[in-house]
């Protein structure tokens, strides 16, 4: 079997800095925690609503009841903690995703404008960043990044160089198509000007259909929420109204079923989850 190979959180850059490598992301100790515990609870409570109740007499706990709840409660969390942690961890990465890829946009707009200007190649990229200063925090992924050109540039690094190793770090086919084309008419000679403005055109396009993709896409994804939830809620009411129907379901017939219904259940989940996200 091999080794699955941990992808690190920071890259070095030309520069010998540490920069985020976005197609990694790391729990912090707290969130780490945090997620553990919600996913745990969650996954507990769940399992005790298709599995609490075993072996009752007369509708009373016993110590077998007692036992059994306490088993299904960790090893229902366990499942859904190592089910739902590397969930919570692609939605993340995905929101930072989307994120970058919007900076990046303002990024190139601000980078047209300046060579429409007619700004030369570091006076573009310098007055990007200072528009970007005035649209976003310090730390936010665009700033730092275009900071870390400059500084390359600077330096005597080549912004190609500079921007090919963001583009590296990004994971962005966005990004990785702009610094090839960059670096091809930066290194060989080309209309700079025309070729930021075309790429900004297309990947503006390209994120603005992303968007009202994904705006459409929200009432979808809100519903598939609440379906999952439903069964789960559907269950918890019928044992608490319903005594036969909760004796019934803490049979050994019963745990059968609800096993099935709960890898149905997961699998349709999945399911309606890859129906939903749609990547461009």
């Amino acid at each position: 079997m091999a080794k699955k190979v941990r992808v690190p959180q920071y890259m070095k850059t030309p520069l010998n800095n540490r920069m985020l490598n976005y197609s990694s992301y790391v729990f912090s100790g707290f969130e780490r925690i945090a997620v553990y515990l919600v996913a745990f609870i969650l996954g507990g409570l769940t399992g005790l609503v298709f599995y609490g109740g075993l072996f009752r007499i007369e509708e009373v706990n016993t110590a077998a009841t007692n036992i059994s709840d306490a088993v299904f409660f960790c090893v229902m969390g366990l499942i859904s903690a190592r089910f739902l942690i590397p969930m919570y961890r692609a939605s993340s990465l995905e929101k930072r995703s989307r994120k970058l890829k919007l900076q990046f946009r303002d990024m190139l707009e601000s980078l047209a404008s300046s060579f429409s200007a007619g700004s030369n190649v570091l006076g573009a990229f310098s007055a990007s960043l200072t528009d970007l200063k005035v649209q976003y925090e310090p730390n936010d992924f665009i700033v730092r990044e275009m900071q870390q050109i400059i500084d390359g540039a600077d330096q005597g690094i080549g912004i190609d160089v500079m921007l090919r190793d963001f583009a590296r770090r990004s994971n962005d086919d966005d990004v990785l198509s702009f610094a090839d084309v960059f670096e091809m008419c930066y290194r060989k000679g080309g209309n700079m000007q025309t070729i930021i403005i075309s790429t900004h055109s297309v990947i503006g396009e390209k994120i603005a259909v992303l968007l009202e993709i994904q705006t459409k896409l929200t009432s979808n994804k809100m519903q598939h929420n609440v379906m999952s939830i439903m069964p789960i809620a559907i269950v918890m009411l019928l044992k608490a109204t319903n005594p036969s129907f909760a004796e019934n379901l803490a049979s050994p017939l019963g745990i059968v079923i609800n096993t099935v219904a709960i890898v149905i259940f997961l699998a349709a989940y999945r399911y309606g989850r890859k129906i939903v996200n749609i990547k461009i």
